[in-house]
């Protein structure tokens, strides 16, 4: 380490230069890549095991009927719909008995004879299963089992993550070297003509030699100054000669006086010289080091940048894409997230748009003053990932869509509904997880009064300002009710009274509001008088919280 750090201090100035820049770019490139390459991977797993979930409940949903009328032949062709999805090697639907009463196998998959139990994702061997219950009218009748290959999904997306990293770290690079090679240049060339024109003044003892000014910063003031001493110490050279010959010509008639004169005027001579060529010495090295303090401070701007790059929003959005390549343009025309990607890629476009516009601008500044040496490097993240969009809606249309998603529920059950909609401005949210959280409670409503056995059943929904910029949408029932010593226990997760329940609803729920910047609370009197949930939300857009 001693050696090295030796070499690179006696490297030449401009090696030092694209060294440091080089090595800079090079550090904040490996780390951003490793950075993007594991959230995307993270992603990945996200986006595999809720598309898999998704395909089961809409599975289990669609294959009720068959069962109930015992088709089995209806019940094929409805697992037979997942062949379209070429990880899913199975789909099996088992009767509570665990008898087979329907079954898909992919072409060439001998299938999984032996399997874990128990609902929920489980990682067997090679593959992911799924184990999901099939509910009519809230029993169990039968369970969906689906047998994804997900270490081959698995190696085609770290093959493809690996290869837009890869080709995105070769461009950054290239494009380093490129950029260096002239910041080099500009940098060094000045300086390499003041050692030059100094080693030739010293070496030739010639003070009439100058040096070429390029330009008006640090460095062109130094050369300035540089001319300026050699001028000075030009002119007391030709002063201190003629005087020596002025005073040659006085004191001509003494010979020792004219011979201790002349000592004087070569010791005054060459005291001169040393303390002009000590002054210059002096002037180079400090003006160089504010230079070389000029360029550590840019390296700093370029690594700040490299960090902050929007890039990585790129690189999202086209892992989403791929995602979605077989059937892109239903994904793009249908789906929320599709739908969301025009607007967000022009958002994106004015992004690096204005990064571009700001990085060249710090470029051009850059060949005009040294101090302010700055990379251009397309590279982020954060992904705000795109299920995190954002969008202003309509809260009272959001509360619409989460009833009628229990229309049916609530109308088999005789769960009378009460509206309370205060007039409120539209909010800038995450209208899929408002959407969750509610949809949640209204299911948990539902169930608690008809544990209640109450015919009187009523379900109300008030949306309201409280008066602190924030939104409250509350979710009441006249059910079962909570016990004093459960309101503080129900969002915890795993926590659940509901024979079959989970406690997972109310946790997540809790956990949505809360990266929302809100909170869910509950309330109620007493067991037998009802509960009563309320989701308390900013009404103005502010940063969700991590």
């Amino acid at each position: 380490m001693h050696r090295l750090k030796l070499g690179f201090k006696n490297l030449p100035i401009q090696r030092k230069i694209g060294v440091a820049i080089q090595m800079t770019c090079a550090s904040a490139l490996a780390v951003a890549a490793a950075a993007i390459f594991v959230a995307q991977l993270i992603t990945f797993r996200q986006a595999f095991t809720r598309d898999l979930e998704a395909i089961g409940s809409i599975l289990g949903n669609n294959s009720t009927a068959a069962i109930s009328f015992k088709d089995r032949k209806a019940a094929e062709e409805i697992l037979g719909a997942v062949s379209a999805k070429s990880h899913i090697l199975q789909a099996t639907l088992r009767l509570p008995d665990e008898s087979v009463f329907a079954e898909y196998k992919a072409s060439g998959f001998s299938g999984a004879s032996v399997a874990p139990k128990g609902d929920g994702f489980h990682f067997f061997g090679p593959w992911l299963v799924l184990n999901r219950p099939v509910l009519l009218a809230g029993e169990r009748i039968a369970t969906l089992r689906l047998v994804s290959n997900y270490q081959n999904e698995y190696r085609r997306s770290f093959r493809l993550y690996a290869a837009i990293l890869a080709g995105v770290l070769i461009a950054s690079i290239l494009l380093t070297l490129l950029l260096s090679q002239r910041v080099e240049r500009l940098i060094s060339a000045p300086i390499l003509d003041l050692a030059q024109t100094a080693q030739e003044v010293a070496r030739r003892k010639d003070y009439s030699l100058r040096v070429a000014k390029r330009s008006e910063d640090e460095v062109g003031q130094l050369t300035a100054s540089f001319n300026s001493m050699l001028a000075k110490i030009q002119n007391d050279d030709a002063t201190l000669r003629e005087s020596h010959q002025v005073l040659e010509r006085q004191i001509e008639e003494r010979k020792k006086a004219e011979e201790a004169l002349e000592k004087v005027n070569k010791q005054l001579l060459v005291t001169s010289r040393q303390a002009g060529m000590a002054e210059v010495a002096t002037g180079v090295l400090h003006n160089v080091g504010n230079v070389l303090n000029s360029v550590n401070v840019s390296l700093t701007v370029i690594r700040d940048q490299l960090q902050q790059s929007e890039v990585s929003s790129l690189l999202k959005l086209s892992a989403l894409l791929q995602s979605h390549a077989a059937d892109q343009a239903q994904f793009l025309t249908t789906h929320p997230k599709g739908q969301a990607i025009p607007g967000f890629v022009v958002q994106l476009a004015e992004q690096l748009g204005q990064e571009h516009e700001r990085l060249n601008e710090e470029h051009n500044l850059l060949v005009r003053n040294v101090e302010h040496i700055k990379e251009i490097v397309a590279m982020q993240q954060n992904y705000a990932s795109v299920s995190g969009i954002r969008e202003t809606i309509s809260i009272a249309d959001l509360v619409e869509d989460a009833l009628r998603l229990h229309t049916a529920g609530l109308q088999r059950h005789g769960v009378q509904i009460q509206r309370d909609f205060a007039s409120v401005p539209p909010i800038n949210i995450d209208k899929h997880k408002v959407l969750q959280v509610l949809v949640n409670l209204i299911h948990n409503a539902k169930y608690a009064l008809d544990a209640s056995g109450r015919a009187d059943r009523q379900l109300s929904v008030a949306i309201c300002l409280n008066g602190d910029n924030r939104l409250r949408i509350t979710v009441a029932d006249n059910g079962i009710g909570i016990p004093p010593e459960n309101l503080t226990r129900i969002f915890s997760l795993g926590f659940t009274t509901r024979k079959g329940g989970h406690g997972f609803g109310l946790h997540s729920g809790a956990n949505a509001a809360k990266e929302m910047g809100g909170e869910l609370r509950a309330h109620s009197d007493g067991p037998g008088k009802g509960a009563a949930f309320t989701l308390e939300l900013p009404l103005s857009s502010e940063k969700v919280r991590s």
